[in-house]
């Protein structure tokens, strides 16, 4: 069975990549998607959230993500804490439960399967994959993006991009390299092409 991984920045648009994959038939799981569900699920996890960040963060068994986020992003030392606070309790069980998740679809005889991960190659999961495809756009589309979508200021957005691994630096770690920079009909046309390639790809040893 083949492994994907999928990454990017905030703003590269790797969930609309993502998205249009699975509309080509691949199974892809997303680790941000895996992470709200076991926040909301898993009551272990609950209770360390509880302990680290205080009452607030959790109301009527659900995690409050504007909250969590308010208390995890930013350019003050607190907040730098607090995110890596956050990514030990989180991180771990995410990789967990995609293992078993590829476990499960290694038995069953599926073909492929992808994991998205923003910060894939931060946490140096990269060797556990086939092949990674980056998803990339220049900063300043990035950084228009989310301001669009989420009403932050450019200071948390860029706060957010600092936190993450160079665009360079991912780039030289790719095995595919995704160009977001243009309209959706030709970020179709890019994904298709590259989901095309990855699909004749011989399978490794990443064992």
């Amino acid at each position: 069975m083949k492994v994907i991984g999928i990454t990017g920045g905030i703003g590269s648009g790797k969930s609309t990549v993502v998205g249009m994959l699975r509309a080509l038939g691949w199974i892809v799981y997303s680790s941000d998607e895996t992470a709200k569900l076991l926040m909301d699920t898993d009551p272990t996890l609950q209770a360390e959230l509880l302990e680290a960040f205080g009452p607030d963060v959790i109301r009527d068994g659900r995690v409050e993500r504007a909250v969590l986020a308010a208390r995890v992003f930013g350019p003050g030392e607190q907040q730098k804490h607090d995110l890596a606070t956050l990514n030990r309790l989180v991180h771990p069980r995410v990789i967990q439960h995609h293992l078993d998740l590829l476990e499960q679809h290694d038995a069953e005889g599926t073909e492929l399967v992808a994991i998205e991960s923003a910060l894939l190659f931060e946490v140096g999961l990269e060797d556990g994959f086939d092949y990674v495809i980056l998803v990339d756009a220049d900063p300043e589309i990035r950084i228009q993006r989310v301001m669009e979508r989420s009403g932050l200021t450019r200071e948390h957005v860029e706060a957010r991009m600092r936190e993450q691994m160079s665009p360079e630096e991912k780039r030289g770690l790719a095995d595919f390299v995704i160009e977001n920079n243009g309209t959706l009909e030709q970020l179709q046309r890019a994904t298709e092409a590259i989901a095309s390639i990855v699909a004749l790809m011989p399978e490794l040893d990443v064992s």
